[in-house]
């Protein structure tokens, strides 16, 4: 069966841009796991209508202690507008509970305190999810997108699962466990929870959200169930200080295995994988000097990156959210459509276009899987071309080309890749 790509805004019928949410409390069984896991699905305007329509996803990583129904509080809202206003194309949303006593969460990492989480959601979350419904399988229809812990888990999967994510937003993610940017600051909040001084007891119970977070850190990091430490509780991990706040070397060492800011070192440019990421210069949590740090980091490496910076706490701003809709859906490929032609007549191609929102310039990149003819078009909202570029006989493999909008008037438009009779389209957003 062939694939093409239509122009979504052309086609969807405006009586189908509805107000209403469809979304669905459901839950499938992991293999990983080996239980019952509860998860929630967004299904976006005309799902239902049209039965031969795919979808890309993107994977809503929940919070810590928070769960599954994270996504309906905080992101469907916007995202449904987006789509309604035309300013992103028709995506699904996905969020998986991830959160597991006894410190209600996980980090997104496997651990044997509370079961191999990572593999869950990399592995039969995606399967489920693509067995289940109507989405495209492929890398390029797959974003990831979290607050604080689950921005952990979007770094941490789009690192060491590329080939299986395009793009990642996370806001606030601890991106390093360095002392100095960031442990040393935590060490010495959790002596202020302990107000009597040292010897210290840790519990996770009662104790503050420092504390509380140190004990989630270890449960992922340096889990152990059968803990020497008598100064703990629950005594489930090695807990990286010790009696008196000092470092323990050993249990460090095993923390610094799971540092985003060395883990990201893996990445090259040519792996492609779109990061956007933020956090507030007010974080409850002191995350911003590493957060700002991991930037100069991410140019050194050379990899494409946004950084949004703001004046607020913690919690993700408005702000982020929505630039976060209009960077992922500038990387992942958009809505397809079965017909009846037979694929093998077709080439197969994939379109990104980067920066978008721009303001002067844009960067297509695409893949074909045969030689073929290829034309770039640029249209505006009512379908006349403002901008044609013909590449002629291009070979396959992927492909990169430049282009000088500077004088198209600031608005919606649409991006038009035609490769032989295929055709793939991308809105864009000039500013």
């Amino acid at each position: 069966m062939k694939k093409i790509v239509l122009l979504i805004a052309m086609i969807v019928p405006s009586i189908l841009l509805t107000a209403q949410i469809n979304k669905i409390d459901t839950s499938f069984y992991s293999q990983s796991l080996g239980k019952t896991m509860l998860v929630d699905v967004y299904f976006p305007p005309g799902y239902e209508d049209h039965p031969n329509w795919y979808y890309p996803v993107i994977y809503c990583l929940p919070a810590w202690k928070n769960n599954q129904n994270e996504m309906g509080m905080y992101y469907l809202s916007t995202l449904q507008n987006y789509i309604n206003d035309n300013l992103i194309d028709p995506v699904m949303m996905v969020c998986a509970n991830n959160n597991p006593p006894p410190f209600e969460g996980n980090m997104y990492v496997n651990s044997e305190l509370w079961g191999n989480y990572e593999d869950y959601n990399v592995n039969d979350l995606i399967e489920w999810v693509e067995s289940s419904f109507r989405v495209i399988p492929e890398r390029d229809a797959r974003g990831l997108i979290g607050q604080s812990m689950g921005a952990n888990g979007a770094f941490r999967y789009s690192i060491l699962h590329k080939d299986k994510f395009r793009a990642m937003a996370g806001h606030a993610a601890i991106v390093t466990v360095d002392k100095n940017l960031w442990l040393d600051t935590c060490r010495q909040r959790i002596m202020i929870e302990h107000p009597s001084g040292p010897p210290y007891f840790y519990n996770y119970g009662t104790n503050g959200v420092f504390t509380q977070g140190t004990f989630l850190l270890s449960g992922a990091y340096s889990p152990d169930t059968n803990s020497p430490q008598t100064y703990i509780n629950p005594q489930v991990v090695n807990f990286v200080f010790d009696e008196n706040c000092d470092y323990i070397d050993s249990i460090y060492q095993k923390w610094v295995d799971f540092d985003i800011s060395l883990l990201i070192q893996q990445l090259t440019a040519e792996d492609s994988v779109g990061i956007f990421y933020g956090c507030g210069e007010n974080d409850d949590f002191l995350l911003y000097p590493a957060n700002l740090a991991l930037a100069d980091t991410l140019e050194m490496l050379e990899l494409p990156f946004e950084f949004y910076s703001h004046p607020g706490g913690h919690n993700m701003p408005a702000g982020f959210r929505n630039r976060a809709y209009l960077f992922l859906d500038s990387l992942m490929v958009g809505p397809s459509i079965h017909t009846n032609i037979p694929s093998e007549s077709q080439p197969k191609i994939q379109l990104s276009t980067f920066p978008n929102p721009t303001n002067e310039s844009l960067q297509l990149s695409f893949s074909m899987e045969q030689s073929a003819s290829v034309q770039i078009e640029i249209l505006n909202t009512v379908g006349s071309i403002v901008l044609k570029k013909d590449l002629g006989i291009q070979p396959s493999g992927k492909h990169s080309q430049h282009l000088d909008i500077r004088h198209l008037a600031s608005g919606i438009y649409f991006c038009k890749l035609q490769v032989g009779d295929q055709v793939v389209v991308k809105r864009l957003v000039k500013l």
